[in-house]
Formats: C-alpha cells, structure tokens, sequence
C-alpha cells in the first residue's frame, strides 16, 4: 500500500540516467519506459516525475537488464548529478557540515529515503532508512544506488577518493562479487542495516571547494524542496510504510509521535492531502486482507484475527464493503477454488 507514497515528486535526472545508459535501441528504451507514461527523452533536465513512475523504471530494469546494473548507475552519479544536494555538500565549510546537508535534505531529492548519521567517537556511520514501502526487488537496486551516491558525495567533500572507512551491506546479492569493482572502500555483507561508514576525524576537515555563496544558495533551495514535502501527500505517504512495517494496531498517537508532529498537526496535513488516518488504516487492512485470504492454509476466522478483528462478523461486513462479497466470496474469486 503505497498510494500516496507513489505520487510524491521527484527529480527526473535519474530516470533520465537510467534510459541514457541502458536505452541503447528502441527496444531497449521501451522495455526500461514501460507502464512508466513517460517520452524515452525529457527535454527538461530539471522537469519532476513521480516517485511511482521512478519506482516503476526500477522493477523494469531488474527485468531488462543484468543483475547488478544498479552499481553502474550509482557509479556515475557525482555530486553535480543531484543538484542543490551535491552542490551544497562539496561547498560546504567543513565534511561536517556536507553530513549535515545530506542528512537534512536527502528526502528532497530522493523521496524513497532519509540519510541517517549516527556519531560515534570513532567513527561516523551514515545509514539509508527507507520512508516508504519498498519491495524486496526495488530495495536492492536503490540501495547500491544510495550507497554509491553517498561514496560520491563524501569524496567531493573530501576532495579524493575514498579510500578508509568501508561499506556495510543486509544481504549479498547474487551479483556480490562485482561490489569491489565500484565501492573505493572494503565492502562487507551480513549486518543488521547497510551504511557508509567514515572515520569521525573527518568530520573537522575543510571542505577543499567550500564556498560559503555557493552553499547558502543550495540550502535555500533545499529548504524550499523541504517545505513543499511537509504537505498532506508526503506525510500519508509515511504513515503508509509505518503501517506496512509495523500493522494497523498502531494507534494515531504512537504515528504522531513516530513522524515528530502533535495529533491535531497529523490529522490536518493528512485531511490537507485529501485523506484521514482512518482511511489509510482501513486502506491497509484491505491490502492485508487480500493477500492473507490468497493464503488458502489460513481459515477465515485466523484471517480476521490477524487483522485484528475479535469478532469475525466485524471482517466478514468489512469485506462486503471492501470487495463486495464475504471473505469466502473474495478468496474463491481470487483463487479460483473452494473457500
């Protein structure tokens, strides 16, 4: 359930990358644009799709092209290819403050992800959090992309390559062995999040292109871009992948606190984006109640119970409002069996 999340704005300059890569012939370029409504060129480098359109690109390229293609694109974007971001990052004052920028206002130029920092006395882990619901396919392929971005970005803070630190990864894909061709440090897989991480003396060194015009002008920017993603969709978008990950049982205070905002603050962005969080809580158990009812080894009473009903009368009316039958009704339609 990612309705909202997959309308957020977004830059098209790495979609645009994508179809300039691996676009070679007309095939090509129709296999990476399908389902996308989007021209194989985008005259306006600076134009915005959206993040359902990027998303959508994404699983065609796992389908289109070789496994591991994501590391080539996340190779070629320097700091230049993500605007405002990566001009701020290499004019910043110090590494410190381009961490800063990154982790601020990663969301505006990505909406798929927030760039955490966490500071140690040694060492700086810089971390990819994922702010909307991800799938499996889609998830890999963004977090090489992040993760090579992240490389870029602290190495023109650095003003070289960075060559200490290393570079943690959840799982090792199928393709692990071609990491240490585009990753400038040890990469290693099986931990708990990926991350980049950076020795914490860093953090005091000068940006070697620090330019305090150039710097103020990028902040400004962003903070415009941050702006416009305070609104209703943004914030539904969230409060979707809080569902997703965590169930419909949270209630509206415990998000409100999750997303740093008061109740009454929740409720009128989301009834601003044209939703209330009681929509998208039953919006969730729909999706849920669905996919569980597809899973012929759960009765229906179970189905319920997962969902949180204690009566199973009270699902079998929500999904006669839902899909317009019983939840019997809905599973032999969908399965095309016996209930």
């Amino acid at each position: 359930m990612r309705t909202y999340a997959e309308s957020l704005p977004m830059t098209a300059a790495y979609f645009s990358l994508i179809v300039r890569a691996y676009g070679r012939t007309e095939r090509d370029r129709s296999a990476l644009l399908a389902g996308t409504d989007l021209p194989g060129t985008l005259a306006d480098p600076a134009i915005e799709i959206t993040l359902g359109q990027q998303l959508r690109q994404i699983r065609n390229a796992n389908r289109a092209l070789e496994p591991g293609w994501s590391l080539a694109v996340g190779a070629c974007l320097h700091p230049a290819t993500h605007g405002p971001i990566g001009f701020a990052a290499v004019s910043a004052p110090s590494v410190a403050r381009a961490i800063g920028v990154m982790t601020r206002y990663s969301e505006v130029r990505a909406p798929h992800f927030r760039l955490r920092a966490d500071v140690g006395r040694h060492e700086v882990r810089l971390v990819p959090e994922d702010r909307v619901e991800l799938a499996d396919e889609e998830r890999t392929a963004l977090q090489d992309i992040v993760l090579l971005s992240t490389q870029g970005m602290i190495e023109g803070a650095l003003g070289r390559p960075m060559r200490e630190g290393r570079i943690e990864v959840a799982s090792a894909p199928a393709y692990a062995g071609r990491y240490a061709k585009w990753f400038h440090a040890p990469v290693s897989f099986g931990h708990r999040e990926a991350a980049v991480v950076i020795p914490a003396e860093w953090l005091s060194l000068e940006c070697p292109l620090a330019d305090a015009e150039t710097f103020d002008a990028a902040c400004r920017r962003l903070d415009a871009g941050a702006r416009r993603l305070a609104g209703g969709h943004a914030l539904a978008g969230r409060v979707e992948h809080l569902l997703a990950a965590r169930g419909e049982g949270l209630d509206v205070a415990a998000v409100a606190r999750s997303l740093r905002v008061s109740r009454r603050t929740l409720a009128r962005r989301l009834r601003e984006g044209g939703t209330s969080y009681r929509d998208l809580v039953d919006a969730s158990r729909k999706e849920r109640a669905d996919a569980l009812l597809r899973e012929r080894h759960l009765d229906v009473a179970e189905v319920a119970y997962a969902l949180g009903y204690g009566d199973p009368a009270n699902f079998g009316r929500a999904c006669r409002r839902w899909f317009g039958t019983s939840p019997g009704g809905h599973r032999r339609r969908v399965t095309g069996g016996d209930a």
